[in-house]
């Protein structure tokens, strides 16, 4: 591979990359800037004072931000699996996982069916459904080539393109480095839940991934494809596609990254309505291209706002408004001193 066309590769991806990163940064970004401030947070067994920024929604609320420390989103996530196990048997959530198994078995019922209407549809428009990429970055390792990125050469490719982790892990990319300029908590922590969702769905969908073990559509072998329940690790990798069709990890990745988002900004009108619509453009492409089949959706979705609310809980706090009903405001706030030095700060404004 010529190391030139590689490099020119790469820039058109970052260039088409960074159009939707700009374009939901601006979105999603504020014209406010948070207010800093020093707040007490729970830590082991007592308190202490943590940095944090604090932005008004509306008239009643707020939302805190605490400062994220580099890379701290890592040791969050053994704490996160143990939530997400947690919340899949706690009693108030029955009827959600009612309703999860229920979707799932009638959508695998009627897969092959859905498969073929979806594939004839993707005919009738002339939507071309081969996966078509081109190597744009590999790593070399002796004689062995690792791809590191490959572009989509069509246009039912590139709607399978923005479920891969790529476009996540920019757009994570891009809140960071907005955070660090603007000195922007809010942007830092959405980057770090980011972060920190990544590692958890990533290990929660390929765990379920070799457990169940189902044929992807265009590797099948019967119709709705094979199960082949607690399959081998080593035969596993030998040929994932015959054992890696559910869940989705597409799909929870993109729904993770919107519950993120909507969570951190919701202000914002435009971040659910563009997210879900992106989550239906690739869900219908993965379909057209053989690579999932429905009923490998609802699990993959339910994962991936489960992942997201529980790295939400981790870096922020809605606070409540109290009405001021005399005229009068007085807060108060702890307060830095200087080397060991603490203090209370009260503050009435009439």
């Amino acid at each position: 591979m010529n190391g030139k066309i590689v490099f020119l590769n790469f820039r058109l991806l970052v260039l088409l990359l960074a159009v939707p990163c700009f374009a939901l940064k601006s979105i999603a970004g504020e014209d406010f800037k948070g207010k800093d401030t020093l707040v007490f947070k729970s830590w082991k067994d007592t308190v202490r004072l943590a940095k944090a920024q604090v932005y008004s929604l509306n008239s009643s609320e707020s939302i805190l931000f605490y400062k994220p420390r580099p890379f701290e989103f890592i040791k969050h996530v053994p704490s996160d699996l143990g939530q997400l196990a947690k919340v899949t048997i706690a009693k108030r959530n029955l009827g959600n996982i009612g309703l999860i198994l229920g979707s799932s078995a009638l959508l695998i019922a009627f897969d092959q069916q859905i498969l073929d209407g979806c594939q004839q549809f993707g005919r009738f428009i002339h939507l071309d459904p081969n996966r078509k990429f081109h190597r744009a970055v590999a790593l070399n390792i002796g004689s062995l080539e690792v791809g590191v990125l490959d572009l989509p050469q069509n246009l039912n490719s590139f709607f399978y393109f923005l479920g891969e982790g790529w476009p996540s892990i920019m757009v994570a990319g891009g809140f960071w480095g907005y955070g660090i300029s603007k000195n922007d908590y809010r942007a830092r922590q959405t980057a770090s839940q980011l972060g920190e969702m990544f590692f958890s769905l990533a290990i929660t969908t390929q765990l379920l991934k070799r457990l169940s073990g189902r044929q992807s559509p265009f590797q099948s072998t019967k119709s709705g494809g094979e199960w082949h329940p607690f399959v081998n690790w080593g035969t596993y990798q030998k040929d994932v596609s015959n054992y890696d069709g559910f869940p989705s990890g597409h799909l929870a990745t993109i729904m993770a990254t919107v519950t993120i988002l909507a969570g951190n900004y919701p202000t914002n009108k435009y971040i659910k309505p563009v997210g879900y619509s992106i989550m239906g453009l690739v869900g219908y492409a993965m379909v057209n291209n053989g690579v999932h089949w429905a009923g490998d959706y609802p699990l993959a979705i339910a994962i991936g706002y489960a992942c997201g609310e529980i790295a939400l809980g981790r870096g922020q706090k809605i606070l409540s408004k109290k009405p001021n009903i005399s005229g009068y405001k007085s807060s108060i706030m702890p307060l830095f001193l200087g080397h060991n030095g603490y203090g209370l700060s009260y503050h009435l404004t009439f």
